[in-house]
């Protein structure tokens, strides 16, 4: 007697690409925890000192890490519901949980998976910016994040308004016909945004390595490595779910699933490393591993106080070296296991020097 239930192949696949993937997001969902504990304790120190250079930028960091924490759990809650749902609640559904998964729209799930993409692309973005400010293109680029950005926010908006609409409840969940266009734009703007950056980078670093020693350079390098790693766990789990979803595979349940999670792990990462300065491998040489015999500065000027002069004084700087001859009174030689005599002088009747030992 088999206990196999009467159930297509195609369907029992089908439900198991279900039931995995919402497995999967919750092991992802470990991550984020991780991940935002270990950045709230690199920022909340520097926080604390309200004085300390960036305070503004790590208060900044310390909130976007909280509303990702908060997006990711409202995103793994909803979805375990939505599998209980399917699995237990409603298994008797007409095609199984997983035409019950495909009928589904759950707001909260839809709202949360939104959100996480529109703040993924927006760390993207400006960092971007920030990396070109020093350029002439420097308004370009901020125009292009914010049409990019733009398109992203109008894509989503348009999917949520189609999710929800009420006829839509046949196909409100699983509505691959706008998700589908969504998910491809977001994909090809983040892959375009880490281009873009990493070019930026690499080119500094080429420059400072010119001038000054490629070891200068090593930094750039860890920071496009940074991005690069953040951008393709996106990107790779983005490709995972279209590719099988333009072929038509039910595979695609699982890979749309764990697409919430990785969106809000990939900034994260950023923001973790860039905090700590670390690289993406431990074969990159760390900074402050680069060190030099030599100090190299730039002359410096300012305006003279007379409104005559036209040229600016240089303002020179020398350093010099001086070294240490007073006394440290603070290392003390162990004391001599022998006897230690004091030499005293006495005279005798006759007026002669007499010296006298004397141990102490």
């Amino acid at each position: 007697m088999s206990n196999s239930p009467d159930e297509p192949t195609v369907q029992i696949f089908a439900e198991g690409a279900w039931l995995q993937g919402a497995m999967i997001t919750a092991i992802l969902y470990g991550v984020v925890i991780v991940l935002s504990i270990m950045c709230w304790r690199t920022l909340w120190p520097r926080i604390q000192r309200s004085r300390d250079i960036g305070y503004r930028k790590n208060l900044f960091f310390f909130c976007y890490v909280t509303s990702l924490f908060m997006i990711g759990t409202v995103y793994v809650v909803f979805n375990s519901q939505m599998t209980q749902l399917g699995f237990i609640n409603n298994r008797f559904y007409p095609g199984g949980p997983s035409a019950y998964e495909e009928a589904t729209s759950s707001a909260p799930i839809n709202t949360a998976f939104v959100l996480s993409s529109w703040c993924a692309d927006l760390l993207m973005i400006w960092r971007c910016v920030v990396v070109y400010r020093d350029t002439r293109g420097h308004f370009i680029v901020i125009i292009l994040g914010c049409v990019m950005f733009v398109a992203t926010v109008v894509t989503g908006t348009l999917w949520l308004v189609i999710v929800s609409r009420p006829e839509q409840a046949t196909s409100g969940w699983m509505s691959f016909s706008f998700l589908f266009p969504y998910l491809s734009v977001d994909l090809a703007i983040n892959i375009f945004i880490s281009l873009l950056t990493v070019m930026r980078l690499l080119f500094h670093r080429r420059r400072i390595s010119t001038v000054l020693s490629p070891a200068h350079g090593v930094i750039y390098a860890s920071f496009a490595a940074i991005i690069v790693e953040s951008a393709s766990i996106y990107s790779i789990c983005s490709l995972l779910y279209l590719i099988p979803y333009a072929l038509n595979s039910t595979i695609a349940y699982a890979f749309m699933q764990i697409l919430g999670e990785a969106q809000i792990i990939a900034p994260l990462l950023i923001i973790y490393r860039v905090a700590e300065g670390k690289g993406w491998t431990t074969h990159s040489a760390p900074v402050n591993s680069a060190t030099s015999d030599t100090i190299r500065m730039r002359r410096m000027t300012y305006p003279h106080s007379s409104s005559t002069s036209t040229h600016p004084t240089p303002l020179n700087v020398e350093i010099s070296f001086h070294t240490e001859t007073t006394r440290d009174d603070s290392i003390k030689m162990p004391k001599s296991p022998y006897p230690e005599y004091i030499t005293d002088h006495s005279t005798d009747k006759a007026g002669t020097d007499i010296p006298v030992a004397t141990i102490v």
